[in-house]
Parts: structure tokens; sequence; C-alpha cells
């Protein structure tokens, strides 16, 4: 009788395992990815008149475009011979010009009008969203905005809190967009959770929409139950297809990378097997602060960051990524972000095709398809590297 029972109870709690629903609400699929670099890619550093800070790259058409961070000019572009062959986004008042110090370039994402030009989506944090015409600012000299719309990059939540008197509060998140069908106004974006750590409060949880001008169309829930210490685990860095409707959201402190077929109404995720997961009891992520060696104090989390910057061609994307042992014997958790880190290449179907070391850091990557040419951005020291990827495919 008690062998019986204690079958039953295993029985029992087994089906219970298995009926278990995962807390993210995609389709998963394990797939490992994990520690499969053989060859490491070696950095040239590129000459060129860069500008002093740099936030951003892109390869566009025979251009290089530079994202700057200093206030005279916005969008730095080179030929395809580095040269400098102009400078645009001034910062003013203006129509053609930007308010906002802090213009957001979104995964240097570039559309294209009717004619097939190059029209690059810059956010002013306080204006809205400008459209710049690049063939025509090279043609004139000057930033020629094509378009612009009220989209500010950021969403408020406006609630009632009791504890100041029934005053009203508004909180804001960065969100993570991508224009799709090439237009400004259409856009798929992550809505960062707005919580109150704290409090323990929830005040807006994290959301996928499809927002055509001002309305959301479509929204996807992410996870099934939300908590406050699940805000730090669910942001991620955004890229899109060249052409279609696809986009992936590389998790940034989880192994997942999350896949969005927009045309298709598809959502699902690859997972590297034996990596904590959402069904996991993830403890609340601790944060402290590094004393850098120019006197500066970063603010950063003890969790070791998995995925971070990507790059898009039209049959595949690559993705910096940290969580190997790779980045793990170079440095501590505490300056791993620092280290060189490992080059995933996958399809849009989420399969995972090879990867590369590279011998340096980047923060930042762009990939010249035609050349077979990645170049990343190291900006703590200034300088773009260029790395060779002919005969690796």
């Amino acid at each position: 009788m008690k062998k019986f029972a204690l079958v039953l109870v295993s029985v029992l709690l087994v089906l219970s395992c298995g009926n278990r629903k995962s807390r993210l609400l995609f389709e998963v699929h394990e797939v490992d990815y994990r520690n499969k670099s053989d060859i490491t890619l070696n950095g040239t550093e590129v000459e060129a008149e860069w500008p002093l800070e740099m936030r951003a790259i892109a390869v566009c058409d025979s251009f290089l475009l530079v994202k700057s961070g200093d206030n005279e000019h916005i969008l730095y572009v080179y030929s395809d011979d580095l040269k400098l062959k102009g400078r645009f986004g001034c910062i003013g008042r203006a129509r053609n010009e930007f308010l906002s110090t802090s213009v957001q370039w979104s995964s240097a994402q570039i559309l294209r009008n009717e004619q097939g030009d190059a029209m690059i989506p810059l956010v002013d944090m306080q204006q809205g969203t400008k459209l710049l015409d690049l063939q025509k600012s090279l043609e004139t000299q000057s930033t020629v905005i094509a378009a612009q719309n009220d989209f500010l990059g950021r969403h408020s939540y406006e609630y009632t809190d009791e504890n100041y008197k029934g005053r009203r509060v508004v909180m804001s998140t960065v969100v993570r967009t991508q224009y799709i069908d090439n237009d400004i106004n259409h856009r798929f974006s992550f809505f960062h959770p707005i919580t109150e750590r704290y409090e323990d409060k929830v005040y807006t949880e994290p959301v996928f929409a499809i927002t055509l001008d001002t309305t959301r169309v479509k929204e996807i829930k992410m996870l099934s139950r939300f908590e406050v210490k699940d805000a730090d685990y669910v942001n991620g860095f955004m890229i899109k297809h060249p052409s279609r409707n696809i986009a992936v959201q590389a998790l940034y402190i989880l192994d997942y990378i999350l896949f969005f077929d927009l045309d298709n109404d598809r959502a699902f995720a690859i997972h590297q097997p034996g990596s904590p997961s959402f069904d996991d009891d993830l403890p609340a992520i601790e944060f402290m602060d590094i004393k850098n060696a120019d006197g500066t104090v970063t603010y950063t989390s003890t969790r070791v960051p998995c995925f971070r910057d990507l790059a898009a061609t039209e049959s595949f994307f690559m993705v910096t990524y940290y969580n190997g042992d790779y980045c793990h014997n170079q440095t501590d958790v505490s300056d791993i972000e620092q280290a060189a880190p490992e080059l995933l290449f996958f399809d849009w179907d989420g399969n995972f095709l090879k990867s590369f070391k590279l011998d340096t850091h980047v923060d930042d990557i762009t990939y010249d398809e035609k050349n077979q040419i990645l170049y990343g951005m190291d900006a703590a020291n200034d300088r773009i590297l260029r790395f060779d990827l002919k005969n690796l495919f």
C-alpha cells in the first residue's frame, strides 16, 4: 500500500510539473549557443575625424553614420574611404534643429522613402521624432527634415498618490521602438514596466505594442504574472529586419531572445538550455557603485549581462554576448561589460548559425554587408574598430 501511495504521489508530481504553464507568454525553443566560438576576430582601429563623443554607428549605403553626443551636431556622415562628408542636426529652435541635447537614434535604424532614399529617425526628447533626409542633407550641406511627429521616445503614466493627499503624479519610462512600414507614425515598441522598488508597487507591466499615430492597435503581453523584481529582467535591446516587419529583442540579463513576426501575428522566444528562466525563482537584483579611474561612479548590477548590441541583414542578425566562458575568464562581474564579447549569429527563425570572439571591447556594432566588414565603436576611447568577416560564411 505504501509503495502504491508513493508511486501515485510521484505520478501526480510529474503531471503537475508538466501542466505548469510558463510565465513567459511565448512559445519557447531551447537553443544551445553558449561557448561555441573557436575563431577570434582581431579588430584594427580606423583613423578618421571622429566626433569627441560617439553614441551609435550605422552603415548606410556607402556611408558610415556616427551619432554624436556633443552639443554642436548630432549626425556625422563619412564616405566609404572614411572622409567626413557632412555634419547635421544642430541644437536650436528651428524646424531642422533639435531642442534636446539628448537625441535618441533607436538601434541606429534606417528607413527608406518611396524612392529608396535613406531617412534617419531621430527622437528629440523635447520636441518629438524628426526624419532626416540623408541624401538631400548631403546635397545641400544642411539638415533637411522630411517629416516629424510628437513621439518623444518615452511613456508616461499618471496616477493618484494617496500618500500625497491625492496629488496627481506622473511617472515616465523610456520606450524601445522600431519603426515599421518605413513610417515614423507606425511603431513597434517595448514599454518597460513602471514600478516602485522600495514600496513594492507595480504601476504598469511590461508590454509590447504596435502603435499607429497615437493609438495602440495591438498589445502583446509578456508575462502571465509580474512582480516588482521582474522589472530588472525584462529589458533588452531591439532591432528590426531591414525590409520585413520582424523584430527581435535580446534580453540584457536573461538568456532569451524574443522574436515578433508582426505580419503573421506570431511571437516566440529562444532560450539557452540550463540558464535561469522566468519560471525560476529569480532573485531581486542587487546594485552597487563602481568607482572609475577618473573619479566618476557607475551604478551597476551585480548580475552578469547576456546580450547587448545588435546588427541586422536580410538573412541574419548578430548580437554581442557576455555570458559565456570567454567573457567570464577576462574579468569579474563588476567590470564584465568592458570585456571583449562574443559575436553570435542567428537567422530570423531563431536558429543559431555561428559565433566568434572579438579581441577587444565594443559598445555598439554595425555591419557592412557588401564588404563583409563589422564596425565596432569603443566609446570610452573615442575610436572605431574594423573586423574583417570575409570568408567566414
